[in-house]
């Protein structure tokens, strides 16, 4: 036995024999105030001790727990013994209550205050208060033994007390002669022995259902007023010889039962049932050999629990039995039926009773029955009972053991390396649409797991079905995690649950998370032989609990939910069992129903980072930043963490890493970055693969805002500014100006075009360079070939596994800039064509306006390699106040530049308007000019001003380059449908705001 004896005086009565063994002093049932159920102790003495006694054993040396929960209304006039340990006539362990309203452990042997006191006590405020005293064996008085004191589940005293010899009574109230008033409800007395409430009893609310009409049976043929059987055994305070069922009839297969009222009524629906107490009025006529035994069963013609035989042999009435100790004689953890716990849903549709269970002539008569019912409120956890060694015990890695809210530490301890392979080891982001059999070899049913949309996909049949690890990992000082679609209840009546299911190598010893769509509950439960007696739940809300988590740390296991993978709210705390250490455990991602409709669970992110929802949608125009809608969604990818902050490279910006677990905080490596992969419209989100980028074309300048096409146009916000924005480097920047808007699209000149949108279910892989530049915009119905010269072809790429060094021929020293007095206009085909170069063997300072001719291209099948001198020089763009109109193409107006950091103003004339830039599907023939090669970009570190402005060769590095400040803009025709351009992490420029018309960007992004 573990829970001896349970009391909520929900009978109201003090009448010695009833509810209670004796009574001293005149206390009252109080149904006014009271915690739970439907009554309370009142103890108001005037000058006068007020208690009660209760016999629950007959004498035995043991350790035993005890709650109650204690109301002051007016505190006692003088230091009153509350609550007794002990036998007839002797009770060494007390709990006093100081007229300073603070608690102290008493040794009622030496009658002295011992330990610590307690914080003072509110008046007006129910307290839980529990005691754990041990009894030892010895004349009594002669040795001692702990005794410890709690106050809502902190300890507040650990001290010794003397012995008993022989535990067997409670006494509760006012024990010492005193003035005041106080209530105490809800009372409970456990020991050591069992399998569960072997500890202390923890938080509990005690109250009665009683039998509200007609269950499977009604033998009882011999009664005594009322009209039915259920009637006669209801009442709340036991009328005996008023009504009641009897039997003479000889057999075993004489029964009662009975239905109970609702726990709607009884006001605990909803909470989790710590355990199940029959209790009866019974009696005979004599005593004469009479025995029956109590039952219970959770359903309608269910299976029956019930009770060793009770002797009822008396002539009169006892409660529970014929003889002391007068205790509850069928206590049920679990529902018989299905072997589960106890819920207040099976209370609804249970049944009650007894049964005659030898065959005997002698009368069986039963007056009053009930059920006692201990509740928890689904937010609250016993705390497990300390044990305790004669020798100091060896403590894990921590040095620490946890003993309910105290802790306890012996002396230092050797911390030693955890064993195995933790289970943060494991992770899966489900995107390959492949159930990895490394990951995951032990999974089941066949047939009943897959990957699909990015998500791992788990059958929810009357099998069942599981995405399940090897039996490798250890959970101690690690986790799991996982975001998770449970499956819909779908017309099962009492199964249909997905699971996050840590299990060992003895099934049915576990750790789960678990969503049952029948009951809408979220289920924390650490479990042996499947079953968890402080098994937590609450309601399942599908965005709050949306990512699970269950993580063991510092003895505790925890199970915690977060609606984004980023933010994480602690549901339940226990400690943790000895088998989080083992280094065989298992993780399975499981679902299974027991009728109705099959269905599936789905998961995603195992182990990995947190994704944020957002929608692609179609650009519209707006004055401020637009919600994102929770459609169309992609996965943020996760932030790296380090000990400190780390210096991004010289382009100020640098994708993060995905996030892995490691014993110490780790450093980024310069190569963790990584391209954002180009977002495609589907209805539902769709994993990126590896190929699926895209090579944005180059952007070209203008000094006017241009009018958008027709095609889904928007203007592009004005950049926000942020606390955490920095500076550039030493290259001048310079923010985008507005985009001007025009009434009507502006109509194309003869330029070759984008290529028609072709929409397809899935993304395309890109060929081998893995690259592809966007065609210009052009109005025509077929892409129109390009005029002389105007186009130049890329390189063919090269894939590799890792960034590899320029060759030395891949730089190109660009020309000395030709000075001009003022700006020229532009050709009407929005190109313009340079002047020619003069070939001289080193650069050439300028002069008032120096230029030279370019060589006459020849034509050649392939390309050939650049002179060691070949220059051109660049005309100057002369400088102006406002931007210059360009001609009836698209304008966009460029604000004046922004001095920031470092950037100095250009000088006089210096300012020069880039070209148009024309894209082509593929490489163009080029006219009667000579073909080059794209050179390498080139970077300065610092502004240069004066007449005369060398360009140096272009030096390859191995971090991103600072971006100069040449003013570009972004491809014109961006939507949701658009499959380019793609950006990499680390570009520093253009910023969007949230209402540009997409791809959505990743929040670690900076470029646009």
């Amino acid at each position: 036995m573990a829970r001896l004896w349970t009391c909520g005086f929900e009978l109201q009565s003090v009448t010695a024999g009833v509810e209670i063994l004796s009574v001293t002093g005149t206390p009252t049932p109080s149904t006014s105030v009271h915690r739970t159920g439907a009554a309370s102790l009142r103890i108001n003495p005037s000058a006068a001790t007020q208690y009660v006694e209760q016999q629950i054993d007959s004498g035995t040396v043991k350790r035993t727990t005890h709650r109650f929960y204690l109301r002051i209304t007016t505190l006692p006039s003088a230091d009153c013994n509350l609550y007794g340990i002990g036998q007839s006539g002797y009770f060494p362990g007390l709990l006093r209550l100081k007229t300073n309203g603070t608690l102290t452990l008493r040794d009622g042997f030496t009658s002295a205050d011992i330990g610590t006191a307690s914080a003072a006590l509110s008046t007006g405020v129910w307290y839980r208060i529990e005691l754990d005293y041990t009894d030892t064996a010895g004349t009594a008085g002669s040795v001692t033994g702990a005794f410890k004191g709690y106050v809502n589940g902190a300890l507040f005293s650990d001290t010794l007390c003397s012995n008993i010899n022989g535990w067997s009574r409670v006494r509760i109230g006012a024990q010492t002669a005193v003035t005041g008033e106080f209530h105490i409800d809800d009372v409970a007395v456990n020991d050591t022995t069992g399998s569960v409430q072997n500890g202390l009893p923890g938080p509990g609310n005690v109250t009665h259902l009683r039998p509200d009409s007609a269950g499977d049976n009604a033998g009882f043929a011999t009664t005594v007023g009322g009209s039915s059987n259920w009637g006669r055994v209801s009442e709340v305070t036991p009328d005996d010889a008023t009504t009641y069922n009897a039997t003479v009839a000889t057999g075993t297969t004489t029964i009662d039962d009975f239905n109970l009222d609702s726990t709607t009524t009884a006001g605990v629906s909803g909470e989790r049932v710590t355990l199940v107490q029959v209790g009866a009025r019974i009696g005979s006529n004599a005593a004469t050999a009479a025995s029956l035994v109590y039952r219970i069963k959770s359903q309608t013609a269910g299976t029956v629990l019930e009770s060793s035989s009770v002797s009822v042999a008396l002539n009169g009435w006892a409660s529970q039995k014929s003889a002391a100790p007068y205790v509850y004689q069928l206590t049920s953890y679990t529902d018989p039926q299905a072997g589960g716990p106890w819920t207040t849903a099976l209370l609804d549709q249970a049944q009650i009773g007894y049964r005659g269970n030898v065959s005997q002539a002698t009368a069986r008569r039963v007056s009053a029955l009930w059920a006692l019912v201990e509740t928890v409120p689904i937010t609250t956890q016993a705390l497990t009972l300390a044990s305790e060694a004669g020798t100091a015990q060896a403590l894990g890695r921590r040095k620490t053991l946890v003993l309910g809210t105290a802790v306890e530490t012996s002396a230092a301890q050797t911390v030693a390396p955890l064993a195995g392979t933790p289970f943060s080891a494991l992770t899966d982001s489900f995107n390959d649409n492949a159930v990895d059999p490394v990951k995951w070899p032990d999974s089941y049913d066949p047939g009943g797991f897959s990957e699909t949309g990015g998500r791992a996909r788990v059958a929810c049949t009357t099998a069942y079905n599981a995405y399940a690890s090897a039996e490798a990992y250890r959970l101690r000082e690690s986790h799991v995690h996982v975001r998770m679609w449970p499956p819909a209840a779908g017309g099962a009546t009492a199964e249909a649950w997905a699971q996050l299911l840590v299990q060992t190598t003895t099934l049915g010893t576990d750790a789960i998370f678990e969503v049952s769509a029948v009951t809408g509950n979220l289920i924390m439960a650490v479990r042996t032989g499947y079953f968890d007696p402080a098994q937590a739940a609450i309601t399942y809300d599908p965005v709050a609990h949306a990512w699970l988590r269950i993580r063991e740390t510092g003895g505790q296991l925890l199970w915690d939910t977060s609606p984004d993978g980023v933010t994480w709210t602690n549901r339940r705390t226990a400690t943790s069992p000895a088998w989080v250490g083992d280094t065989t455990l298992q993780v399975q991602l499981i679902s299974h129903r027991d009728g109705g409709t099959n269905d599936y669970a789905e998961f995603d992110f195992f182990n990995t980072g947190a994704g944020q929802e957002a929608a692609l949608v179609g650009a519209g125009e707006s004055d401020t930043a637009q919600p994102l809608a929770g459609r169309k969604t992609r996965a943020l990818g996760t932030a790296g963490e380090t000990d400190s902050g780390q210096l991004l490279a010289r382009a100020r910006t640098r994708m993060l890493a995905p996030a892995a677990q490691t014993e110490a905080a780790q450093s980024l490596a310069r190569t963790k970055t990584k391209i954002l992969p180009l977002a495609t419209v589907t209805e539902t989100a769709q994993p990126l693969g590896r190929r699926k980028t895209k090579a944005a074309g180059t952007a070209g300048s203008s000094d006017a805002a241009q009018a958008l096409g027709r095609v889904r146009a928007r203007a592009l916000a004005t950049a926000a500014e942020t606390a955490t924005v920095r500076p550039l480097g030493k290259a001048k920047a310079k923010p985008l100006g507005t985009a001007v808007e025009t009434t009507a699209a502006l109509p194309l000149v003869s330029a070759s075009g984008l290529q028609p949108v072709a929409e397809t279910s899935t993304a395309r892989p890109l060929p081998k360079t893995k690259t592809r530049a966007l065609p210009a915009t052009s109005e025509s119905t077929a892409a129109l070939p390009l005029g002389g010269g105007k186009a130049r072809t890329l390189a063919p790429g090269q894939e590799t596994g890792t960034a590899r060094p320029l060759a030395r021929a891949k730089t190109r020293a660009a020309g000395m800039a030709g000075e001009t007095t003022s700006a020229l206009s532009l050709a009407r085909a929005k190109a313009r064509a340079l002047s020619t170069a003069g070939v001289v063997e080193s650069a050439l300072p300028l002069a008032g306006s120096l230029a030279g001719s370019i060589l006459p291209a020849s034509e050649t099948d392939t390309a050939l390699p650049l002179g060691a001198a070949k220059r051109k020089p660049l005309g100057t763009a002369a400088e102006t106040v406002a931007g210059q109109q360009l001609t009836r193409r698209k304008r966009i107006t460029l604000t004046p530049a922004v001095d920031v950091s470092t950037a100095r103003p250009v000088g006089m004339a210096k300012a020069r308007a880039l070209g148009t830039v024309l894209t082509v599907e593929e490489a163009q023939p080029f006219g009667a000019r000579t073909t080059v090669a794209l050179g390498a970009a080139v970077e300065v570190s610092r502004s240069l001003i004066g007449p005369k402005i060398r360009i140096v060769p272009a030096v390859e590095q191995g971090l991103a380059v600072a971006l100069a400040g040449t003013r570009q803009r972004p491809a014109d025709h961006l939507d949701a449908t658009t499959s380019g351009p793609a950006l990499a992490a680390s570009t520093s420029g253009p910023a969007l705001t949230t209402s540009s018309s997409g791809p959505r960007l990743a929040t670690s992004t900076t470029g646009g």
